[in-house]
């Protein structure tokens, strides 16, 4: 995001002025950001590498009705690791063939920017345990370009809740559920894993809805 400062109350056609609680803008005075309407998350690139993400809170006014102020909680929601694109499931492919390798089937994707390729089942349970509060463990097949992303991911929730969810494909259709038990998580995950997906409804509360 470029850098946008006012401080008379007239913020530059196209931008508004923000308020940061804590993190990298946490300082700074007569930031601005696009809009109206002000961004729901806004993600901050940081100097030793990652990003920031903050979630919108709140709009108001202070003075001036015409100059709303977008207020942002120090961190957003959990933002879980970026899956690989079709060019990079390709090159990864090809890099395995070139070495006589077997395709790959599988990669487990972390928060840390680890990648793990066909994990087992040890190394899936040992990635869900080591899962901190608003942590992301992510599995995706990797499928031919043309038949869309499946994956499943996993997120340990602020409330100690697992929240889970599976995307199959081109049809673009996601479940959604939540487990406090680590142990039905396991399981969820092993069997899709093992491409038993269909036991997926094991889990209770499972909601299904249409990609974007």
């Amino acid at each position: 995001m470029e850098d946008v400062f006012d401080t008379t109350g007239r913020p530059p056609k196209g931008w508004m002025h923000a308020v940061f609680h804590g993190g990298p803008y946490g300082e700074d005075v007569g930031r601005c950001i696009p809009g109206p309407p002000a961004p729901a998350t806004l993600s901050v690139p940081l100097p030793e590498g990652g990003a920031h993400v903050y979630r919108l809170w709140t709009v108001g006014s202070w003075s001036d009705p015409d100059d709303p102020i977008a207020v942002y909680n120090p961190d957003g929601p959990p933002v879980p690791p970026t899956l690989l694109t079709a060019q990079e499931r390709q090159w990864t492919q090809e890099g395995r063939r070139r070495r006589d390798l077997r395709p790959l089937r599988l990669v487990a994707l972390t928060d840390d920017g680890q990648m793990t390729y066909d994990p087992d089942a040890a190394a899936v349970e040992a990635m869900l345990a080591g899962l901190g509060e608003r942590q992301y463990v992510v599995l995706q097949r990797l499928t031919d370009h043309d038949e869309g992303d499946c994956y499943f991911q996993v997120l340990l929730a602020e409330d100690a809740v697992y929240e889970l969810e599976h995307r199959a494909g081109t049809t673009g259709e996601r479940q959604r559920t939540r487990s406090a038990s680590q142990t039905e998580v396991r399981d969820a995950v092993l069997r899709w894993v093992a491409d038993q997906s269909s036991r997926w409804t094991d889990l209770e509360g499972p909601t299904a809805e249409g990609g974007s």
